[in-house]
């Protein structure tokens, strides 16, 4: 407990670090005078294409709920995926909101190996998702980075093998015989990755919905970028650029991505001629915007029957 506090903290102190040193080499009456002509009808846009990437991701996470036999509707998913975003948004973790989707999940479905390899197997194909329009948003610049290039192709590598991993269906005798709590759960992942193996084309079209919820992030920030008048950034160099925010605000050095996401757009949208004012505030108001739609997850956390019941199960698991 003393080691994971310790980490929480480092992590925090990171962030603040980063976002200190930002907010002293910027000058911040160039970033006002950028917020203060933000067009409210692009940021209207993005908002709808965040909620479009939720309904994206909720048909992905259904898919394959179904190829591994859980009795999960769409509704019941597409409520627990919205708390999942809240968690994320407001917890000093990605974690928390993952951990959340399975607890919750398992409740419902009385699946816990079911449901742990459901959003285990959700995880793998969006990363997967994020690398695979990385790499083909590489091929619409001139000169592209080359170590994103790099990046992107060991990502799909890695996402790759997890995937075999998780649905080879391959688990150590020991495990397969023990009666120990901990062995029948990961024999029970054992089955369902198998499930899944047996389902290949919904392991496809998962895939497919992975880079289409991509899209629509890209889509998200394309819409600020013409908010905030960056005109310079057209829908090709941010499908170039965005992936490669996302991937760093996936590194587990700061909270929640905050500092790390920030310096990645600044990095990498000075190359096209953005001011870094922009760039900054292009970064600000995305992860104010996911926050503020977060909070919609929150009003079903709070007002939920379900809560009760989740907080006894895991005090019983405890």
């Amino acid at each position: 407990m003393l080691n994971k506090n310790l980490k929480l903290l480092l992590k925090v102190l990171f962030s603040i670090a980063l976002i200190g040193w930002f907010i002293k080499a910027f000058n911040w009456s160039e970033i006002i005078l950028v917020l203060s002509g933000v067009k409210l009808g692009w940021l209207a846009a993005a908002v709808g294409w965040i909620v479009l990437a939720m309904v994206v991701s909720t048909v992905k996470w259904h898919a394959i709920t179904k190829a591994l036999g859980l009795k999960l509707s769409y509704r019941e998913l597409w409520r627990i995926y919205w708390v999942g975003i809240f968690f994320n948004n407001f917890l000093p973790s990605s974690i928390g909101g993952d951990a959340l989707r399975i607890l919750w999940a398992a409740k419902l479905s009385g699946d816990s190996p079911g449901a742990t390899s459901s959003v285990v197997i959700e995880r793998i194909l969006a990363t997967t998702g994020l690398a695979l329009l990385g790499l083909l948003g590489c091929m619409f610049v001139d000169n592209p980075d080359q170590k994103l290039i790099f990046l992107f192709c060991l990502l799909i590598i890695l996402t790759a093998g997890l995937l075999a991993l998780v649905i080879g269906g391959k688990a150590p005798k020991f495990i397969l015989a023990s009666q120990n709590k901990l062995c029948l759960f990961l024999a029970g992942m054992t089955k369902h990755g198998l499930k899944a193996k047996k389902n290949p084309l919904i392991l496809v079209s998962a895939l497919g919905w992975s880079v289409i919820f991509q899209l629509c992030i890209v889509g998200t920030n394309y819409a600020l970028f013409q908010g905030l008048s960056l005109n310079m950034i057209d829908v090709f160099k941010s499908v170039y650029v965005i992936p490669a925010t996302s991937v760093a605000s996936m590194l587990p050095l700061g909270i929640n991505g905050y500092g790390l996401r920030e310096g990645a757009y600044v990095m990498l949208l000075t190359p096209f001629g953005v001011p870094k004012a922009g760039a900054f505030s292009a970064s600000v108001i995305f992860a104010f915007l996911v926050s503020a739609c977060s909070l919609w997850g929150g009003w079903i956390w709070f007002t939920s029957r379900e809560k009760k019941q989740l907080y006894k199960s895991e005090s019983t698991t405890v």
